[in-house]
Formats: C-alpha cells, structure tokens, sequence
C-alpha cells in the first residue's frame, strides 16, 4: 500500500489530469491519494466531483508546500509515500518498478524519477549540493542556457552523468516527484516547515544522509513535469521564497561560518533578488497581512496574426536580398504579418532595395547596421532592434546573414530575459562565414560565436542538405534536429521565359551568334576568387586559340579596380568584359553559353539557379552546396579527379585553375544531345525543387509550428 501526496495552489486544470495518470498506471494497487489544497480558487470541488475517493483537505490560506505535506504525511500510515507535483503525469509502469526497486534496497530512503519536460527534454532534477556557484550555474540559470555543457553545471546537475538505466547515488533529488520509504520518514522527521517553498527537498534529502540512509536517482520511471504552474502565479513570492530559502539552507549547514560572512552572503541574495525584480518586470499586488493575492492567470490568447520581425544586415545584389523580398511581401496576409529591418549597403555593392518599390511592405532601414564589425555602432544597433521589438511585439524574430544574426539575437535574449517573453528565434544560414574569408584565428571565433548564439535560437535554417551537415558535424554549431533545410525559392518566370529576349545581350556586347559568351555573375570580392577565373581563362584561349569567345564579369564590388589590374597582366583584356550590375539579370541569361562559378565558399548559389532555369549550361567549384544543385557525378571524375561530369552540371576541384580551364573546354566540346539533356534535367529540377510557392509554404510551415508549440 502507498501513500500519493500532492499539494495544489490554484493549479486544479493540471492536477484532473495528473488524477487521470495515477489511477491509470495504479492498476488495482492499493493506494490513498491525498491532496492538500492551499487555498485555491480555480473550483477545487472538481476533483472529488470526479475523484471521490481523494480524500482533500482544504486549506483556508497557504500555508506554503513543507507544511501542507506534512499535514499529509502525518495522517497516513502507508510504507511508502510518493510525493507529487499537481502539474506532473504519472507515465506508464511508474508505480510498479518503482516500488519492487524500493522493496529490493531497503537502505535507500528516497528515489527520484526521471523527469520530462512537456517536449521530452530531461530536466535536471538529480543534483550535488549547492555551492556559492550554483547561483550562477544552477540548473535553470542563464549561464547554463548559454553554456549548457559547462563542467560547473554538470557537477551540479547530476542527471546528465547518468546512463539512463541505471540506479545512481546522488546528494539529492528534486521533490517534484519522490518515492520515500515511511520508516526513513519515522526516523529523520517531516519536512522543514520553515522553507516555505524551495530547497525543502534539498534539506531534506540531506538529512537522510546525515541519518544513514541513502538517496538515488532512478531513470527506469519517469514522469512529465510542467515546471511552475503554480509557483508562476506568485511571481514576486516565489522569487523571494527561494531567495530565503537559500539562505535559510546556507545558514543551517554552515553553523561556524562568521557573522561577517553571513552579512555578506545575504546582501549578495538580496541583490541577485533585486536583479531578478527588474529583468522580470515583476509587479508587486500584495492582499491580507500574512497572505498573497494572486490574479489568476488568463488562458493564452492566439494572435490574430503571427507577427514576424526580419532583418538582414543589406539589400545587396544576391540571394539573400530576394529571399527575404520574397518573405516579406509572399507570405499569407490574412495569417502573417512581417517587418522588415535592413542595413546600409557599401558604395560599391549593387542595391536590390527596388524590389520593395512598388511593394507595401517598405523596408525599415538602420544606418547604423553595417557589414564592417564596429563596436560603438553595433552596440547602437541593438539598441535600436530592442525599441523596435518592444514597438512592433513580434512573435517570431527571423535573422537572415552572420551581421543580423549577431545583434538582433543578443537583443532577443536581452529582450525576453527583461520582460519574461518567449519570443521566437529563427535565423537563416546563406552561407557561412568559417572557410575562405577571414584567417584561421578569426574564424575559429566566429565559429565559437555562432555556437553561443545557436544556443539561443529555437530553429536554424539551412539552405541544402550540404550546408546542414556543415553546420551540424563538421564546425557543431547546433545539432541536427535543431537544424531545419529550408531550400531557397524564387520567381523562376522571368528566367523560364528568358529565351524570348536571345540576341539582345550580344547586340549590346557587339557580337555575333557564333561567339561563345561564358559568364560569372556576383559581387566582386575576394571569396568568389574572380583571379581563379581568370587563369583558367588564360589557359583555355592558349589551348584554343581558334575559338571565338568572350569572359563576361557581370558585378561589381570592392574588387574590381584589381581584377581590371589582374587581367590586363594576363593579356586578357580583349576577351574579358566587364560589365557592371545588370538589373534584368535575365537578359544576359539569355544569351550566355556557359555560367561559370569559382567561388571559394558558397552556401546555395542563386546564379546557377538562375542558369539553370534560364536552360545555361553551368561549370563551377566544388564548396558549399553546390554539388546539391548539380547532382551526382554521371561519370568517374575525370583528368585525375580534377573535374566530375555530373547530373546538371560540371564540378571542378575547389582553387584548381587547371581543373576549372579542363572543364570548361570539356563543356565547350561536348556533344550537342548529351548537353542538352543535363540542361533540361537541370531546368526540371530546379522548377520542382526552387519555385517561390514551395518556399513560402515551407516557411509559413515553420511559424506556424512554432506558435502552435508555444502555445501548448
């Protein structure tokens, strides 16, 4: 026979389920349910209308968790208790294992379950003692979010050293669910009644080692614990309550410890508890003298609309700028509604700001975010994303590009830590910033940067399957199933149709149908390794001197002025043009034999998007997710493995001029049917794989699975 104590405080919804669980895995097992009612007011009488035979006691203010257990524990005679939270279910087998394990260890004085969160996480409900720096490292801490591996909490948190099926030792386990043996109870005594909630069970626990017993944690049972569905309707109380309760256990089991050190230790308390007042905005309603007045919680309310704040740090020429074009003005207005924050975009880089032209959705512009680390302005940029939040009141922060990323989730954090919000964070990778860019120094700290922020971020989105594994297993960023591919999605018309504007281009090149026009289109910078093209230019025009053929650069950015440099060293001037930003991208389209990509890094190009479905053979570098895009190699890579003939198109080795100019002249002179049919595999492909309509399906998708968990 067993004794199941609970003591309620307004939590009376939870407590009907938790009900349903107990006597669902009971299966007969005679046990007395007591329930110990702290004054609530959420129409208690439900539970004897629907339990009769809980035997409640009603208890006429509250009189704090230690002593309404106690009343409970004296009036039952059972051999073993099980203390349980109102907001926690009983899972299946509970009561079983956990008492044959209590019937064969008659030294053990109490066990403690493994513990769910309502998602199946693992709570850590199995810890050491507390010491000075479980203020800063304790299981909920904000040090422990950050940094959840850290060895301070893990010598905390005992939980995360357990094998999940065995018994474990340890200091003490968390009263939200224990099973206790009575004659340990005989022996050492009820709990503490001056802890009026928190740490009793700390104490508690401590006091059966003191008196020869032991205490365990045993995984083989668990429980699903909502945590603080009581404790969050007194919100200042609560706060103050542990705050006491801490000192109350510091200065019980540090009896010699100097008065001075004492003084120091609660004014200590007392500011941490200040600190927490004023990141939680906690509004004091105090009733009667010796009680507490609470408002009871309102059932959650859905939004009208999930509201969805975006940044990206500039609306230069490239994928990221039309990704977010397409988000802010595509997605369901009736369901969504989306702000957009951009930055300034440098002198020399291409403006795609028209797209929002004649859209309703005019961007929100930040002078101060910029693409260049500066301290002062990034620190007034978060400034600013904070005063827009508290205006806008988003739901979900979405952060496209490394810049944004930065600063707007810090300000999240920031933000929902302040006022006790949970609002969402999704950023989205277009490529990454760890491989080509900086020196090895500085990305390995942009690296442990994004595995601080990741942390933060309730989902991350990966543009390819390539570009998950990247961030996944090969820098760990976040795990897996933290990371969700989101493939990009355009409006591929203008592309599909490109063929009706063929002759223009040439025309405004000055040259005849005859000439082979290859082209590489982008920013001029260092990491679409523009010098690389160039070589490999050199090298096919040696080996074909007989082949009419022009290099077209469509682009422009800080480079330029020493790739004009480069390539009249080379000789190359005559066949190389460069052409600036072509706004109607698809007129070159139309007219290129060949889109050429050198990149040294790249997360899922929009160029050999655009190619393809322009019906543009494509020869590029084999980084990023590019091989995503082309597909498996059809044949065994060829020239000693410097390129690879694949599905929908060329793959060359990263940085090999040599490999990209021999596969450049194997597309040159390949046969008309077999290049024909990997351009139009291509085009299928991406017309199934990159239209806008799947794109914002997906997204739409991710919100609203967001929300929907929010709300549960």
């Amino acid at each position: 026979m067993i004794d199941i104590v609970i003591v309620n405080y307004n939590s009376t919804d939870y407590l009907l389920k938790c009900l349903q669980s107990i006597y669902a895995d009971l299966e007969g097992f005679p046990a007395t349910v007591w329930i110990e009612d702290n004054g609530s007011a959420d129409g208690i009488h439900r539970i004897t209308d629907q339990f009769p035979d809980v035997i409640l006691s009603r208890n006429e203010r509250n009189l704090g968790f230690a002593t309404a257990v106690n009343h409970a524990l004296k009036k039952g005679v059972a051999p073993y208790v099980v203390l349980l939270n109102p907001d926690s279910l009983i899972l299946k087998g509970f009561f079983r294992e956990a008492l044959s394990f209590m019937e064969l260890n008659p030294q053990i004085a109490i066990a403690g379950p493994r513990i769910l969160d309502e998602d199946g996480s693992l709570q850590g409900s199995a810890r050491a003692f507390p010491t000075p720096m479980t203020a800063l490292f304790g299981r909920s801490s904000l040090f422990t979010r950050i940094f959840p591996n850290n060895p301070i909490t893990s010598a905390n948190v005992l939980t995360s050293r357990s094998d999940g099926i065995h018994p474990m030792e340890v200091d003490w386990v968390s009263g939200a669910c224990m099973v206790i043996r009575r004659k340990a109870i005989d022996a050492v005594g009820c709990f503490d009644e001056r802890f009026f909630m928190y740490w009793e069970d700390a104490d508690w626990c401590k006091r059966m080692w003191n008196g020869g017993w032991k205490v365990v944690y045993f995984p083989v049972v668990s429980i699903v614990h909502h945590v603080g569905v009581s404790s969050s309707q007194l919100l200042l109380r609560s706060r103050f309550e542990f705050h006491k309760s801490v000192y109350l256990l510091f200065e019980k089991y540090s009896p010699t410890i100097p008065w001075l050190i004492k003084i120091m230790v609660m004014a200590s308390l007392f500011v941490r508890f200040g600190l927490l007042l004023a990141l939680n905005g906690i509004t004091l309603y105090v009733g009667a003298p010796g009680a507490c007045r609470c408002i009871t919680p309102q059932a959650k309310s859905v939004p009208q609309k999930i509201k969805v704040l975006r940044l990206i740090a500039r609306l230069n020429v490239g994928g990221p700028s039309i990704h977010v074009h397409l988000l802010t003005t595509g997605l369901d207005s009736k369901r969504f509604e989306t702000l957009l924050v951009t930055g300034m975009i440098s002198d020399k880089e291409g403006d795609m700001a028209y797209l929002f032209q004649d859209s309703s959705h005019k961007p929100y512009q930040l002078s101060e975010m910029q693409r260049d680390i500066r301290i002062p302005m990034d620190i007034r940029v978060i400034r600013r994303v904070y005063q827009l939040i508290r205006k806008f009141q988003p739901n979900i922060v979405h952060t496209h590009t490394a810049k944004a990323g930065f600063t707007a989730r810090i300000t999240v954090l920031l933000y929902n830590l302040i006022f006790r919000k949970k609002v969402k964070i999704v950023h989205t990778f277009h490529g990454h910033v760890f491989d080509g860019y900086f020196s090895t120094i500085k990305s390995w700290l942009f690296i442990q940067i994004e595995r601080f922020l990741a942390r933060m971020t309730d989902v991350i989105v990966a543009i390819s399957e390539t570009q998950r594994n990247d961030l996944a297993i090969k820098y760990h960023i976040a795990p897996l199933q933290k990371i969700r591919i989101i493939e990009l999605g355009f409006d591929l018309n203008p592309f599909l149709s490109s063929a009706v504007l063929k002759g223009r281009f040439r025309k405004r090149l000055g040259v005849g149908d005859k000439t082979i026009i290859v082209g590489i289109i982008g920013r001029l910078v260092p990491i679409k390794n523009h010098e690389m093209f160039f070589e490999a230019a050199r090298l096919f025009l040696e080996a074909n001197p007989a082949i009419d053929v022009k290099f077209v650069i469509v682009g422009d950015g800080e480079c330029r002025d020493h790739l004009e440099a480069y390539c009249r060293n080379l000789n190359l001037t005559r066949h190389v043009l460069f052409l600036g930003w072509v706004r109607n991208v698809s007129l070159a389209y139309a007219d290129l034999d060949i889109l050429a990509l050198t990149s040294l890094n790249e997360g899922t190009p929009v160029s050999i998007i655009e190619a393809m479905a322009s019906s543009v053979p494509v020869i590029a570098t084999h980084v990023g997710g590019i091989q995503d895009l082309l597909g498996r190699p059809n044949d065994p890579p060829s020239d000693c493995g410097r390129f690879a003939v694949c599905e929908r198109g060329i793959l060359c080795r990263n940085n090999d001029a040599i490999a990209f100019f021999k596969g450049l002249s194997y597309l040159v002179g390949e046969d008309l049917p077999a290049k024909q049919a990997r351009i139009k595999r291509a085009r299928t492909y991406v017309v199934n794989r990159f239209a806008k309509e799947r794109l914002l399906k997906d997204v739409e998708l991710l919100y609203s699975q967001l929300m929907d968990k929010e709300m549960k």
